[in-house]
């Protein structure tokens, strides 16, 4: 399985899939370069994920879930990410 078609395949499954089961927890991407990403921008930027070369910043590589920190952010768009347990 190639890079783009491993990291695109994680970007679908969190579109699909926002949310941890069992739990509920609100889930996020993580990049090769460690930056994260919202759901939505692993939605609205599937062109450059599907196309990376797999050191450019868009190579998925993990899927995370916050849990304590009330002030992450997507590396993108600059949305909250939620947490699981910290009060923003």
């Amino acid at each position: 399985m190639t890079t783009q078609s491993r990291s695109l395949r994680l970007a679908r499954d969190l579109v699909a899939n926002p949310y941890a089961w069992p739990g509920g927890y609100p889930r996020h991407a993580v990049t090769d370069d460690g930056a994260a990403l919202c759901c939505h921008c692993c939605d609205s930027e599937q062109q450059s994920i599907a196309t990376t070369t797999g050191h450019d910043g868009w190579c998925l590589v993990a899927s995370a879930i916050n849990w304590e920190q009330p002030d992450l952010h997507c590396d993108h768009c600059g949305a909250r990410l939620p947490s699981a347990y910290a009060e923003p």
